[in-house]
């Protein structure tokens, strides 16, 4: 079990005086999620303006296959219809998946910093949390490569796959959500208990202790973000079918706009709930809500 005291790097006076926030909730998934949303409520700017930060080469790849791919259609409505959630077409979108890809497992970082910080009682900064990222950035690409490749090889299948497959979603789905459940802590083990690569089996132990509930969570994760980000994403298109604005030749720009929008929220929050999740796990499975009590009661000697 990693001491409390090394959780967040700090090690400081603040972090032995600070009152936690940490609390143990019974509902892993929702409570998780409801944590996560309540932490991105509080302190929305310093989690949109740091994951905008670390975004900004994902959106500028984005908005650039956008005003590409614009070129190949006639019209806004074919540029919705045809170019997929990413609005890119299919030779741009395994680039863009990759990126992407990439981009949440820092985010997933970020908010593990932030977030470990502030359940602990502190008042993180944006410039600590993009610090440590920083810091572990090396570390971060060689984890992201070796949890998320089968996740590129499934993308890149399914961009490739002709329409008449389209019934295997049904059979891929559960199996990536299990393979992503396995190593969905990776980012806060990491960021956490700076135990390099070992963070990789560290995450699929803790995993293991409540397996049932982190499947649950990817498939809710799922579920919550991909419909924010869909509903998000679509309001320039909606607002053309009512005709209460109409976009005219900018309507790819709007559109692609919107589209980096969605993502500036849907994955912070997605990146906080994981974080939070693994807070809860440890409170579960290794009872560190008692060791902050006894830290917070007898100054620290816990």
């Amino acid at each position: 079990m990693t001491p409390v005291s090394q959780w967040d790097g700090s090690a400081s006076a603040n972090a032995v005086v600070a009152r936690p926030r940490l609390r143990r909730t019974d509902r892993l998934i929702l409570g998780s999620f409801d944590g996560g949303a309540h932490a991105l409520q509080q302190q929305a700017r310093i989690v949109l303006l740091g994951s905008g930060l670390l975004m900004l080469p994902m959106m500028a790849l984005n908005l650039l296959f956008s005003v590409l791919a614009f070129t190949s259609f006639s019209s806004f409505d074919n540029l919705l219809a045809d170019r997929g959630y990413l609005g890119v077409e299919r030779g741009s979108v395994f680039v863009a998946v990759v990126v992407q890809s990439f981009t949440a497992h820092l985010i997933g970082a970020y908010s593990a910093a932030f977030l470990v910080r502030f359940q602990l009682g502190e008042q993180p900064t944006m410039r600590q949390c993009l610090g440590a990222v920083v810091r572990r950035l090396p570390m971060l690409l060689l984890t992201w490569m070796l949890t998320h490749w089968w996740a590129l090889l499934v993308a890149l299948a399914v961009i490739n796959a002709p329409s008449a497959f389209a019934g295997l979603l049904l059979y891929v789905v559960p199996l990536a959500a299990m393979l992503s459940a396995l190593v969905a802590l990776v980012a806060p083990v990491l960021m956490t208990e700076h135990s390099g690569v070992r963070c990789i089996p560290r995450a699929i132990r803790l995993t293991r202790t409540r397996f049932g509930a982190v499947y649950g969570f990817v498939l809710t994760c799922g579920l919550i973000s991909g419909s924010l980000f869909v509903f998000i994403a679509d309001l320039p298109s909606l607002l053309e079918q009512t005709q209460l604005v109409t976009f005219g030749s900018y309507g790819y720009l709007v559109q692609g706009v919107t589209l980096q929008l969605a993502l500036l929220v849907a994955v912070p929050l997605s990146a906080l709930a994981t974080a939070q999740l693994y807070l809860q796990l440890r409170v579960h499975a290794e009872g560190i809500d008692l060791s902050l009590a006894a830290r917070e009661a007898f100054g620290g000697r816990s």
